[in-house]
């Protein structure tokens, strides 16, 4: 049997408060540097807390760093927005999966979103990729 290094990553939506824009997005953001192609895309990211109640303590987490994508939309880049790819653009992330060598594992997907076990309650879980190598 070939030594195969399959990597498997998780895609979230995360809320993520444009400082520059004053609003707040839901941003693509993945759990750990990926291998392949994927990785071109990505930038690091500060969160600053969403609410003034929300501190961080032992109880309540607070990461105030991120791994997000940047925009694969032209029109999205300005020298003024945050480049940050958005949850409207999960389409376009997928077709570049897909091209990419990355395959969408549906099966860990359905059984963590209809699961009790919530990963974190600002985080959304996309779906789960997995990275073959092409």
């Amino acid at each position: 049997m070939n030594n195969i290094n399959i990597n498997t990553y998780t895609l979230f939506s995360e809320p993520y408060l444009d400082t520059y824009n004053q609003c707040y997005k839901n941003i693509i953001t993945i759990n750990i540097p990926p291998k392949g192609p994927l990785n071109s895309l990505l930038r690091k990211v500060k969160f600053y807390p969403l609410s003034p109640f929300k501190q961080p303590s032992a109880c309540n987490r607070y990461n105030p760093c991120g791994l997000s994508f940047q925009s694969l939309r032209s029109d999205y880049c300005n020298k003024h927005g945050s480049h940050l790819m958005v949850v409207d653009e999960i389409p376009d992330l997928f077709g570049f999966l897909l091209m990419n060598g990355y395959k969408i594992d549906t099966s860990i997907t359905k059984m963590l979103n209809n699961s009790d076990i919530k990963i974190n309650q600002d985080k959304k879980v996309i779906c789960f990729i997995t990275y073959n190598g092409i």
